[in-house]
């Protein structure tokens, strides 16, 4: 059967986020979310257009996720996100194709399966409540003041380690540098990855991860989410973890995601500074929040629920995907070759309005009688490359949520803004930056 040709789109129809206003805080590659929907009526579910004046195959919608997530042999994540493998290693998960990343999604799985982590949930929770009261009183710059948060919780369950401020630090400055250089051309983030203060940074952290992993792999001992990989029982086809992988597994279970946990939360707390009706109902739902109750899910808590739910979908950390194919590829009766590079907009649908009613309003309550097609929210990706971290951070955010309303009021003192990428402490342009001062209730 003869394949369609793909439909191009004019490039000068997609308009620039900081040109034109738009109803959504995230942007596509630059690009307002408006726009590409407007592509994609026109053109359908894949269509061809330059995006900052590269060639592209765009795809979105329920189909194409349908297709992109349920064929993960068909794509290349190491050429799509070479980035990784350039940055951190040929052995880093992200960057791994079929067998070898079924692998190592098997060996990984044990740390970040719900069960695994829920074991912890005394010390998460206990370690989320003493970083908010840490900052307590002070004004912070709330996205990097929640990493910190977020990967000292880290520190006590996934990697039990007695972590100075100095090393958090460290671990902040060096997850904000490379994710936020992350997608920058290929010029500009070699100026980034290259700079002293980066390159200094990198070399610390990655010698700390694998201190620890050799004290691990010569007999000391935490009963921590690490040693559960090293030391799990696996069938003998399948060759265990080596000492240079586990450097960055041991990076993946205590700074990777911190940063995206956090954006979602800064994105939250905004919407509910602006929604204060909501805001009285949760607060009135949470109560005196009691972190054990979330042992049982969260079904006390509908509205907590819902409110994470709108935040993920008005505010996903990665609502653009790289892709390349493996092969040549039949893709929604199109035919892809590898030298093609596309465009998955994973998040399109979360601003479509035949799934959302007012799709760009933040309105939790959709959450609370509806239930949304799982192909029509992407904040996590999708099939078997799903983002490992789902289940850390759906688990950190109510904690934080509940402690923070329960116990805090909270002003925000400078508007948010989000702002292009420098480094460091600046980020790329989907964070929200705003400062904020938390006073006890």
């Amino acid at each position: 059967m003869e394949k369609l040709a793909i439909p191009a789109y004019p490039p000068e129809l997609l308009e620039k986020k900081g040109a034109r206003n738009s109803q959504a805080m995230v942007d596509f590659r630059g690009y307002t979310v408006e726009s590409f929907l407007r592509a994609y009526r026109d053109c359908g579910p894949i269509f061809k257009t330059k995006v900052n004046g590269l060639d592209e195959v765009v795809f979105g919608g329920l189909q194409a996720n349908e297709e992109a997530w349920r064929r993960p042999d068909e794509w290349s994540y190491s050429e799509a996100v070479r980035v990784f493998r350039e940055e951190l290693s040929s052995l880093h998960l992200t960057q791994l194709d079929r067998e070898p990343h079924r692998r190592k999604r098997r060996l990984l799985n044990k740390a970040f399966k719900t069960s695994s982590i829920m074991a912890s949930l005394p010390q998460i929770s206990e370690q989320i409540r003493l970083g908010l009261k840490r900052i307590n009183g002070i004004e912070v710059e709330l996205h990097e003041a929640l990493m910190d948060v977020y990967t000292r919780a880290q520190s006590v369950s996934s990697i039990k380690e007695t972590l100075s401020d100095h090393m958090v630090r460290k671990m902040v400055d060096f997850e904000e540098g490379f994710i936020g250089a992350l997608f920058l051309n290929d010029q500009e983030r070699a100026l980034v990855y290259s700079r002293s203060k980066y390159t200094n940074l990198k070399s610390e952290v990655l010698s700390y991860l694998h201190g620890i992993v050799r004290k691990r792999l010569t007999g000391e001992t935490a009963d921590d989410l690490l040693d559960a990989i090293i030391h799990q029982k696996t069938s003998s086809s399948i060759e265990p973890l080596s000492e240079e992988e586990l450097i960055y597994d041991a990076y993946l279970l205590l700074i990777a995601g911190t940063g995206n946990t956090s954006k979602t939360l800064c994105y939250c707390l905004y919407e509910l500074a602006n929604n204060p009706d909501w805001t009285a109902k949760l607060i009135e739902e949470i109560g005196q929040f009691d972190a054990s109750s979330m042992a049982r899910g969260m079904s006390n808590f509908p509205l907590l629920k819902a409110t994470l739910m709108e935040a993920e979908r008005l505010f996903p950390a990665a609502p653009v995907l790289p892709r390349v194919p493996f092969g040549d590829l039949e893709f929604l009766g199109h035919k892809l070759t590898p030298k093609m590079h596309c465009l998955h907009l994973v998040s399109l649908m979360h601003f479509d309005d035949s799934v959302y009613e007012d799709p760009f309003l933040f309105k939790p309550q959709r959450w609370i009688d509806n239930e949304y097609p799982k192909l029509a929210h992407g904040t996590f990706g999708g099939g078997s490359h799903v983002c490992l971290g789902m289940n850390v951070a759906r688990i950190q955010l109510p904690i934080t949520l509940g402690y923070l309303l329960s116990n805090y009021n909270f002003s925000i003192t400078k508007e948010p803004k989000k702002e292009h990428y420098a480094f460091p402490s600046e980020v790329d342009s989907m964070t929200v930056r705003m400062n904020v001062i938390l006073s006890s209730k």
